[in-house]
């Protein structure tokens, strides 16, 4: 948490509600800690976690490279200044129109992993470096990536043999472990699957400098999506697996989106009704799930929720503004009685909040406020 309710009054009494709160200092600590953590690895923030530009301004100014998956992700850190060069664009599906946009404004480097993807990147981005993405399955993961993207790590050489042959430059390999793991271990068996497609493609005559690692990286949140999982710990033992496997000649990416704007942001309501629905007590916040709660029902994530009063704690239900009964954020959860104004804090909010939210019934998502 990286505010407090007094400071969370005065902005509020300042800005109204509700508040995404940011904290500047805290984005930088976690780079700088991921970069002492992991020193091999070349950071490409995820933009897609939060693309708000004061969020990736401080990014910018802090050297990070960026993970892009759309033009328009593109088009805001061109405006923000970023060097084209600077981007990775990572999504494996892209619309032909987006592809030569990228190409044209200087981006060079684009994963795949698929031969139609491979066909449109040759017709529209020629001669530019290409990335195959495997398939990782873990268990481990919240959100696991491997169902949807990827292919499988046999079908990997093949992709890359057609892609030199398209006059395209296939440098590099990439996987995704899923978001917010809790285990590191599925590294091990996508570096050993990553080791064994490097060594046939050198076989081919294709020479294989770039690994990507992904992201993954956890947050710690109060509501057991953490799976108890230490951050430090996890990445920590990532590196350990890194230089277990690849040699020091290679260059290593990972696209960290969650694991650096997550506990940066604090997300500030109001309760603006209340009610008591078959002897439970609703709250109506001003904040909900078609706004910056959109997670809730997108991926069942339970954010946290904080009060100020003090008193015993009764089973409550929270519940968004939009007239749609289906703005519901928290069924079950335990706060003490609250009243008419009364300010709730969700911390940790900084990734995948308000980067999905909508304006559904003309209620605009969180007022962005820098803290420090």
């Amino acid at each position: 948490m990286i505010t407090n309710f007094r400071k969370a009054k005065s902005l509020v009494a300042k800005h109204g509600t509700p508040l995404l709160l940011v904290s500047k200092s805290k984005l930088k600590q976690n780079y700088h800690t991921l970069q002492k953590l992991l020193p091999r690895c070349k950071i490409y923030y995820a933009v897609k976690a939060n693309h708000h530009k004061g969020v990736l301004n401080v990014l910018k100014e802090m050297g990070s490279n960026f993970d892009v998956a759309s033009f328009k992700e593109i088009e805001t850190l061109i405006d923000l200044g970023v060097d084209p060069t600077k981007m990775f664009y990572t999504n494996p599906i892209k619309a032909e129109v987006d592809i030569v946009r990228a190409y044209n404004v200087g981006v060079d480097a684009f994963v795949f992993d698929n031969d139609a993807e491979l066909k449109k990147l040759a017709r529209y981005a020629p001669e530019s470096d290409v990335v195959v993405r495997i398939a990782v399955n873990n268990d481990a993961a919240y959100y696991k990536f491997g169902v949807k993207f990827g292919c499988e790590p046999p079908q990997a050489n093949r992709l890359l043999n057609k892609a030199k042959k398209l006059g395209l430059n296939p440098m590099g390999i990439c996987f995704h472990i899923g978001s917010q793991a809790s285990k590191p271990d599925a590294f091990t068996t996508a570096l050993d699957n990553t080791v064994h497609i490097i060594r046939e493609a050198k076989k081919d005559g294709i020479k294989i400098d770039t690994v990507d690692i992904g992201g993954g990286f956890p947050v710690v949140y109060g509501n057991g999506h953490g799976g108890n999982c230490d951050p430090k710990s996890f990445i920590q033992d990532t590196a350990k697996i890194i230089d277990e496997y690849l040699p020091p000649a290679l260059n290593v990416f990972c696209e960290p989106g969650r694991y650096i704007v997550g506990d940066a942001c604090d997300l500030v309501a109001k309760v603006i009704g209340k009610s008591k629905r078959k002897g439970v007590i609703w709250y109506y916040l001003d904040d909900g799930y078609y706004q910056d709660f959109a997670d809730v029902h997108a991926s069942k994530w339970h954010f946290d929720f904080l009060a100020s009063r003090k008193g015993k704690k009764l089973r409550s239900v929270l519940a968004g503004p939009t007239c749609d009964s289906y703005d519901v954020i928290a069924k079950s959860i335990w706060l003490p009685e609250l009243e008419l104004g009364d300010l709730v804090i969700s911390p940790n909010s900084g990734a995948y909040a308000s980067a999905i939210a909508t304006s559904f019934n003309g209620f605009s998502p969180a007022e962005y406020v820098f803290v420090d």
